[in-house]
């Protein structure tokens, strides 16, 4: 997928002559293709820790931690720690409930 913009023929085709000593085979597309690239993916959501979540809903910790069991914001255990999504902070912080 390309990028809405151009990148001057010359230009790309400069850089790659002075670049083709460092990057074998190299050539003028592949170099366009590599500065002009667009993700497909959707950017990972951030994952926040319980101390982060609850500076984020004014709680105190034990109070998080009522709402983790409660079932009002989901969790993720990674490797033994809990870690809240942002989305599930934004959304209760936006008043749309806890239940999610």
């Amino acid at each position: 997928m390309k990028a809405n913009h151009e990148i001057p023929q010359a230009i790309t085709e400069a850089v790659t002559a002075l670049l083709r000593p460092y990057v074998p085979g190299l050539t003028a597309a592949k170099l366009e293709s590599a500065i002009c690239f667009v993700p497909d993916a959707e950017p990972v959501e951030r994952l926040l820790s319980r101390r982060e979540s609850a500076v984020a809903l004014s709680v105190s910790i034990p109070t998080l931690d009522r709402m983790l069991r409660d079932g009002e914001l989901p969790r993720r255990r990674i490797r033994g720690t809990v870690r809240i999504p942002q989305s599930a902070i934004e959304s209760i912080k936006r008043g749309e409930g806890g239940l999610l």
